[in-house]
Parts: C-alpha cells; sequence; structure tokens
C-alpha cells in the first residue's frame, strides 16, 4: 500500500535545492511552505492515512498502536527527509512558528501526543541547532517563534538574535 502521493514541483531540472543540516529546521521550513503556504507541491496526508486504516486507535492497546505507528513515522521521515526544496521559495519564508500542533509532526506521527512519555515529549521535533549554512539561505527570515515543550538552547536563540532574527518563546 502506498501511504503518500509523492509530491508535485513545479521546478525546471537544473533548479538548486535548499541544503539542511538540521532536520527539524527543515520540517519547520515544509510547515511553513506546505501547510500553511501552499508553494510546496501536494501536501503529505500521512496522519490522515494512519487514521482511516486504523479507526479502532481508542480500543486497542498502546503496544499495539505503538507498533502501528513505527511503519507510519519512518515513512513520514523518509517522505520528508528526501524532499526536494527549491532554492526559489526560500525568500517566502518570513517566519517560523514551532509549536507540538504543526501539521508536519502530525503527518509523520499522528499519535506522538497521545504517547509523549514513549516518544519523549517531541524531542525528535526539536530545534536545538540551525547552521549558518542553513540561515543564509533565508534572507528575508525574521522572526521564528518556539511553542514546544522543550525551549531551544540559549546559544541558538543568542546566534539568532545577533543575526536579527527575532525569538519568541512559550512552554
Amino acid at each position: 500500500m502506498e501511504m503518500w502521493n509523492q509530491s508535485k514541483q513545479n521546478t525546471m531540472p537544473d533548479e538548486s535545492f535548499l541544503v539542511f543540516d538540521n532536520y527539524p529546521f527543515k520540517l519547520a521550513v515544509i510547515q511553513q511552505l506546505m501547510y500553511e503556504s501552499g508553494l510546496l507541491g501536494d501536501k503529505y496526508y500521512g496522519g490522515d492515512q494512519y487514521f482511516e486504516t486504523y479507526g479502532d486507535v481508542s480500543n486497542v492497546s498502546e503496544r499495539v498502536s505503538i507498533d502501528r505507528l513505527i511503519p507510519y513515522i519512518e515513512q513520514g521521515n523518509h517522505f520528508f527527509e528526501s524532499l526536494n526544496i527549491p532554492l526559489s521559495l526560500a525568500d517566502k519564508v518570513t517566519g517560523l512558528y514551532v509549536g507540538e500542533e504543526l501539521d508536519v509532526y502530525y503527518h509523520i506521527n499522528p499519535q506522538w501526543l497521545d504517547f509523549e512519555d514513549y516518544f519523549d515529549d517531541g524531542a525528535d521535533f526539536d530545534i536545538v541547532a540551525i547552521s549558518d549554512r542553513e540561515l543564509k539561505q533565508f534572507p528575508n527570515l525574521k522572526t521564528i517563534t518556539f511553542n514546544m515543550y522543550h525551549t531551544p538552547p540559549d546559544e541558538l536563540v543568542d546566534h539568532l538574535e545577533e543575526l536579527g532574527i527575532e525569538v519568541d518563546l512559550f512552554a
């Protein structure tokens, strides 16, 4: 069973793509470009497909739910990790919001909030680093709001602010 539709990107064959060193930062960019702005091809709906396949989630054990989730998590991560984002979209990213309710996280792991302890309160989605190489690709990035269980490291916040990026922290 194919769990997603391949993303259709309107790109030229020789177009450059953004480079990411930190997967959680890439997810935040994907959230903005795919789910909020609709600029990144067809949306990936792994979370919806999970619940369509398993309509009995409230009637099965935690172990069964977690065993069912693992292939969906792997499939979602593979999809987003391999997704090429055209460099031409970088200037469209002016602000990023990173919060546990985002679509991109739901479509990777649709039950991580139900099993927070098992998934370390979403720590895999926490942005703990963003390289200068990544940041230089986003000339119009002015704000990042962090609203996850774990606040980003002080060093990251300080560095972003030194670069003129406004950082808002909620927890």
